[in-house]
């Protein structure tokens, strides 16, 4: 009788210990996207969480940040994989303690005006999201948070204009201490000081003019009409072929 009870304990525990696992990654991504969503006042969506709530280390995927409306482009921020280390006890308390964030390979979208550009506008819209959310500070974008260290590497802006599109590597960003300046920063001065980062390496990358870049989409256009012409040239041939052998059988 004694053993049959000692079973059901551990299977009850190893049921409570499996809903602990999930309930705490459903409550690290709601967290996430609804706090990330105020403060930007934009969409952000997370596919999955998978955090262990006894170290507080685990994977963020396919995170992505969409563009606010005036912009072409669907998305500002790719996201596939991002590894982090949480302090897991600090998720249910007023000041996450994030101890380190490393994002490998992301894709950034960059369209630019004259004026502005669409990191700037999320940064434009930051500081809109965090008026609006002040009144609310028991809310997920009310908490906040100390970043120890975040590494951005290998990322892969994808520059957009009006007449091409390329791809450019970005230099690694490396920051340090991010809201551990004595007092925890909010999510949006965290994030704030992030794409500031990032809107900064973009700006001093050695980005191409827009004359490079009509100059390669001319060359890619004329290599495709180059390619249209030898096509049909090929093929009059061919039709011209087969017409003198007809004759030629006649």
């Amino acid at each position: 009788m004694i053993k049959k009870v000692l079973i059901a304990c551990v299977v009850l525990l190893l049921v409570g210990a499996g809903g602990l696992f999930v309930y705490f990654d459903s409550i690290v991504k709601s967290g996430i996207e609804i706090a990330g969503s105020q403060v930007l006042g934009t969409e952000i969506t997370v596919s999955s969480v998978s955090l262990s709530p006894l170290n507080g280390s685990g994977t963020i995927s396919d995170l992505k940040v969409a563009n606010t409306d005036e912009w072409d482009s669907p998305y500002a921020f790719e996201l596939e994989s991002v590894s982090v280390n949480v302090n897991a006890s600090s998720v249910f308390s007023d000041v996450i303690e994030i101890e380190s964030v490393t994002i490998v390979q992301p894709a950034i979208t960059y369209e630019s005006r004259i004026t502005t550009d669409n990191i700037r506008s999320l940064l434009a819209n930051l500081s809109s999201g965090e008026s609006d959310t002040t009144g609310s500070p028991e809310g997920e974008a009310g908490k906040s948070i100390i970043i120890r260290e975040l590494r951005i590497l290998d990322a892969q802006l994808n520059l957009v204009t009006a007449i091409a599109t390329a791809p450019i590597p970005l230099p690694d960003i490396e920051m340090e201490d991010i809201g551990d300046d004595g007092q925890a920063s909010s999510i949006a001065d965290a994030i704030g000081a992030v794409l500031s980062e990032i809107s900064s390496s973009i700006l001093s990358s050695n980005l191409p003019n827009l004359d490079d870049l009509r100059e390669n989409a001319e060359a890619r256009l004329q290599d495709g009409v180059d390619q249209a012409r030898d096509q049909v040239d090929d093929a009059v041939e061919d039709l011209g072929g087969r017409l003198r052998g007809l004759l030629d059988n006649n």
